[in-house]
C-alpha cells in the first residue's frame, strides 16, 4: 500500500506501482469542491481525483480516499453536501475521515487569528459525522474518523481521539446505524454456515460496473466479500496487456478466526471455502457479461492461493481464462 496525491496518478505510474507489488493506493482527496481545494492550496482539482480514481479502478487497485471536513471555507452543511459527492463518480473502497485540526505552526493559524477560520467544536463534529455515516454504502469501509494528533498540539476545536466512539453513541441515541464494512464484519466470531447468504451488490463507479459480492449472516454480519470490477469501453487505458478484455478481481477478504494453514475449526469463516466460492461467483458473473478472462491484483503472499485455483502468472497480474 502506498499513499499519494491524485495528480500523481498516470498509466506509467500505475505500471511502476505494479512492478513494486503495490495493490492498494491511498489518496488525499480532502474535498470534492474546486473552490475549497483552491483556497486551501491543495494544488489539484476535483477532476484530478476523478481521473485518478478511474485509472486506479481500471488497473484493479483497491482505492482509499481521505476526506477532510472543516477545511477553510467549509461549513457543516457544505461538508454534508460534499460528502454526498463521494458516492457519485468516486465510490472508494475505503475512506478515512480526517477532520481538519488547527495547529500553531500551520498557515491556517494566521487565518484563525484574524477571525477568518473557526474550527468545529467536538459537538459539531460528532453531529456532522453522525449525520453522514449512515449514508455510507455497504461496499465501503471506514478506516478512521480522526487523526491521532496529541490534544496539547491542537490550538482550538476537537481534542478527543475517541471521536468514533462518540459518533456511535450519538447514532445509538438517534436509532441510526452505519452499514460500512468495518461495522458489519464478523471479526473473530464463529459463523453458522447454514445462515450465510450470498449477496451481489452491483453499482456504477465512473466508467466501470462494480460487483460487491458478499456472504452475510442472518444478523447481517459480513463473513467475506470479493470486489469484481467490469471495465467498459469508456474505461481508461492502462497500457497493461494482462488486462485486455479482462474482468478484474480487486480484493478478496474473508473474516473470522485466523488459524494456521491446514488447521480447520468448525465455524471459522476463513477456513470454510468462502474465498473459493466467491471466486466462482465472480467468474460466473464475468462470463455472463462476456469477459474472456479474469485478472487478479495479488500481493506476493496471496499469489499461491490464486495459482492453486487455476490462475497463471502474467506480467503484472495473475490471470485465468474463462471457459
Amino acid at each position: 500500500m502506498i499513499e499519494t496525491r491524485p495528480d500523481e496518478i498516470s498509466p506509467d505510474e500505475l505500471r511502476w506501482l505494479r512492478h513494486l507489488g503495490v495493490t492498494k493506493v491511498q489518496m488525499g482527496a480532502q474535498s470534492f469542491d474546486d473552490h475549497i481545494l483552491e483556497i486551501n492550496k491543495r494544488g489539484h482539482d476535483v477532476e484530478s481525483t476523478r481521473q485518478a480514481t478511474a485509472l486506479l479502478r481500471a488497473a484493479g487497485f483497491k482505492i482509499v480516499l481521505h476526506w477532510m471536513p472543516n477545511l477553510l471555507g467549509a461549513t457543516p452543511q457544505s461538508d454534508r453536501e460534499d460528502f454526498a459527492r463521494l458516492w457519485n463518480d468516486f465510490c472508494p473502497d475505503e475512506i478515512k475521515i480526517y477532520p481538519n485540526q488547527l495547529l500553531a505552526n500551520a498557515e491556517l493559524y494566521e487565518y484563525w487569528q484574524r477571525g477568518e477560520f473557526q474550527p468545529y467544536t467536538t459537538e459539531e463534529l460528532v453531529h456532522l459525522i453522525a449525520d453522514i455515516k449512515p449514508s455510507i454504502p455497504r461496499y465501503c469501509r471506514v478506516n478512521r474518523v480522526i487523526r491521532d494528533i496529541p490534544g496539547n498540539n491542537v490550538v482550538e476545536g476537537n481534542r478527543r481521539t475517541s471521536l468514533r466512539q462518540d459518533v456511535h453513541e450519538e447514532m445509538k441515541k438517534r436509532g441510526t446505524k452505519c452499514q460500512c464494512i468495518r461495522c458489519r464484519e464478523v471479526k473473530g466470531k464463529t459463523v453458522e454456515l447454514s445462515s450465510l447468504k450470498l449477496n451481489d451488490l452491483a453499482y456504477q463507479a465512473g466508467q466501470a460496473e462494480e460487483h460487491f459480492i458478499s456472504f452475510n449472516s442472518a444478523e447481517d454480519g459480513l463473513a467475506g466479500f470479493i470486489r469484481l470490477s467490469l471495465p467498459s469501453t469508456d474505461s481508461p487505458e492502462t497500457g497493461m496487456d494482462d488486462l485486455n478484455n479482462a474482468a478484474l478481481i480487486r480484493e478478496v477478504h474473508v473474516y473470522g478466526q485466523s488459524l494456521g494453514v491446514g488447521v480447520e475449526k468448525t465455524g471459522a469463516a476463513q477456513h470454510v471455502g468462502l474465498g473459493t466460492r466467491l471466486l466462482e461467483e465472480a467468474e460466473r458473473i464475468a462470463k455472463q457479461k462476456n469477459f474472456h478472462k479474469l485478472a487478479v491484483i495479488a500481493a506476493v503472499g496471496t499469489r499461491p492461493y490464486y495459482l492453486d485455483r487455476g490462475f497463471e502468472r502474467g506480467q503484472y497480474y495473475l490471470v485465468k481464462e474463462i471457459k
